[in-house]
């Protein structure tokens, strides 16, 4: 095959991962197999087209769960080092800070879990005060 009818791989990737057409359109569009698109949509791990697109708003209390879940985890571990666990905890933080800052960039939009967040850093700074006691 010349490079004249060679498919352009990067177009059919963002047909498909834009769910611009369905993919037996791509593959007619293209002129490929539904089984090329596959195997080289499983090769180099494209998105499904199935795949829902996060919310920001899903992703800020996602991160707060795992937020949660790390200071519980921290509350439980007396014998082990807690500097791998703060250091951990902390760019959870620096992550959702960011995901909040760019949720209040956009126009007219409060973040999502100003109040979450306040609460969250509050019992945090507390258990760590108790933790540095014992």
């Amino acid at each position: 095959m010349d490079d004249a009818r060679k498919p352009d791989w990067e177009t059919i990737r963002e047909e498909y991962e834009g769910r611009l057409f369905l993919p037996s359109v791509i593959c007619q569009r293209h002129g490929i197999s539904e089984m090329q698109l596959r195997y080289r949509r499983q090769l180099e791990g494209w998105l499904s087209s199935r795949a829902r697109v996060p919310k920001h708003g899903d992703i800020v209390a996602r991160m707060l769960r795992v937020l949660d879940k790390q200071v519980r985890q921290l509350e439980k571990a007396v014998d082990e080092p807690i500097d791998k666990q703060v250091k951990a905890l902390s760019e959870t933080v620096k992550t959702l800070d960011t995901l909040i800052k760019q949720g209040a960039t956009k126009p007219d939009v409060e973040p999502a879990s100003r109040k979450d967040m306040t609460a969250m850093r509050a019992k945090l700074v507390k258990q760590l005060e108790q933790f540095n006691r014992r």
